[in-house]
């Protein structure tokens, strides 16, 4: 037996209980214990220390006593197996951190924003102190937020609808799920290219996906007839990724074809930030069957770790919910919603709204015209969105990478989204996320390594 450390932070009687249960072994079924008072005097310990040790082998039933003779090992048949060594946990690979990093959905954290939010937070504090409840909140969401909410897409977007219509969510893609799962199974048409990981989440709630077209001016609606399926799927106001428009005459043309017999599921993700023009409305504004369910978040508003969103689900389709969901907990904390409610009644998020959009508006213009200085990329600009599409042509995916990378500079191919994309060299650039003076440094060395890969 190992001498005891006593400069370890392990107890003594610990460690003598770990060295006498790792050590047996066969030949020691059956086999007596020292005594308390002897193990004690050969490793200079008290007897209180060592009757512990006993103490916990017995407990867990790795010895056993008997009256007047002390204590005995267990036979073999009834000890643990040795241990073995772990095998090594694989430990997924971190994404290397970039200076000048063009990823999608992240947002600049806007100082008087976040001092609002954090106001609004403590407000909700004081509330939930002030007004306990035993009861969970309504699945639904909290009434006041989704009466806020009324008010606010009606003003903005032009969306018709009750508080009973909305429900609140942990983001736009909480919401696909919730409609896919109280729709009848069928086909789903998805935007190609689109969201990826569209496919397989209505696979997962049973629906079939097909993939539409997207031409310059949005959705194939050639393809959306020769396919004929039950819901379609889309992103009119500003197309993901390309951030092309569904005009005027499409959309009407595709309500129509909708009529009763079809639903359209529309994710409105980021209408708030159109820099030439105003905001379109959104294509439920149009509706005339109540067939359209509307997707909205407010992760590009605040900030994207916030995951909550919104549902407004047709008038025929509440019921459905209720009955399928009745049971459900809400989907995000009360507490969250309070404070959303708050900063919605404060006006601190129309704020909000206003000042990133003047702030991203300012950042799409220095990305614009920077890229106009060369030849070598090719941007799809549609004056609207935190993110912009780029066509580099004549240069390897792999190369490019590389040499951005020694750039400190990431940006990120669509061949994830684009199912049969026609060429390897369209990227995202994502530029909410960068300082003004990050984006024109990385816009800058973007240009530069392209135009030397061409020479």
């Amino acid at each position: 037996m190992m001498p005891l450390n006593r400069q370890s932070t392990t107890p003594l009687y610990i460690q003598l209980y770990q060295q006498m249960r790792d050590d047996y072994d066969a030949t020691q079924a059956n086999h007596q214990l020292w005594s308390i008072r002897k193990m004690a005097q050969n490793l200079g310990v008290s007897k209180t220390t060592v009757e512990q040790a006993y103490d916990q082998l017995l407990a867990e039933g790795y010895v056993y006593t008997v009256p007047g003779s002390g204590y005995f090992y267990r036979d073999r048949t009834h000890w643990p197996a040795a241990k073995q060594a772990l095998e090594t946990v694989p430990q997924p690979t971190k994404p290397r951190a970039f200076t000048y990093d063009f990823r999608y959905g992240v947002t600049q954290l806007l100082s008087p924003s976040w001092n609002a939010w954090k106001r609004a937070v403590r407000l909700a504090l004081r509330q939930t102190e002030q007004q306990p409840t035993a009861v969970y909140p309504d699945a639904q969401g909290l009434p006041a937020l989704r009466e806020n909410l009324v008010r606010f897409l009606k003003t903005t977007r032009g969306v018709r609808c009750t508080a009973d219509q909305i429900v609140i969510t942990s983001g736009a893609k909480a919401g696909l799920s919730i409609l896919l799962s109280i729709l009848p199974r069928g086909t789903v048409g998805i935007e190609n290219p689109g969201y990826r990981g569209l496919s397989e989440l209505a696979a997962s709630y049973g629906q079939t996906a097909v993939p539409i077209r997207v031409t310059e001016d949005g959705l194939d609606l050639t393809q959306v007839r020769a396919r004929n399926p039950q819901i379609i799927y889309t992103t009119p106001g500003h197309q993901f990724p390309l951030g092309v428009v569904l005009p005027i005459e499409k959309r009407l043309a595709l309500l129509q074809w909708a009529g009763t017999q079809h639903l359209i599921i529309e994710d409105d993700y980021d209408s708030e930030y159109r820099y030439s023009a105003h905001p379109l409305p959104a294509l439920q504004s149009l509706a005339t069957a109540n067939q359209v369910a509307y997707l909205g978040t407010f992760s590009r508003g605040i900030d994207p770790t916030l995951r909550m969103g919104y549902l407004v689900l047709p008038p025929q389709l509440v019921a459905t919910y209720h009955q399928r969901y009745q049971y459900r907990a809400e989907m995000v904390a009360g507490l969250l919603q309070q404070a959303m409610a708050n900063y919605f009644e404060d006006g601190a998020y129309y704020r909000h709204l206003s000042r990133n959009r003047a702030a991203n508006r300012q950042k799409y213009r220095v990305l614009c015209h920077q890229l106009a200085q060369t030849k070598q990329i090719r941007p799809i600009a549609t004056g609207a969105g935190v993110h912009l599409v780029v066509q580099i042509p004549g240069i390897a995916q792999a190369k490019l990478l590389e040499a951005l990378e020694q750039q400190q500079v990431r940006i990120y191919p669509l061949s994830s989204n684009w199912r049969d994309m026609p060429t390897t060299d369209y990227y995202l650039l994502g530029f909410a996320g960068l300082t003004l003076s990050e984006l024109t440094t990385g816009v800058k060395r973007l240009v530069q390594v392209c135009e030397q890969l061409v020479r």
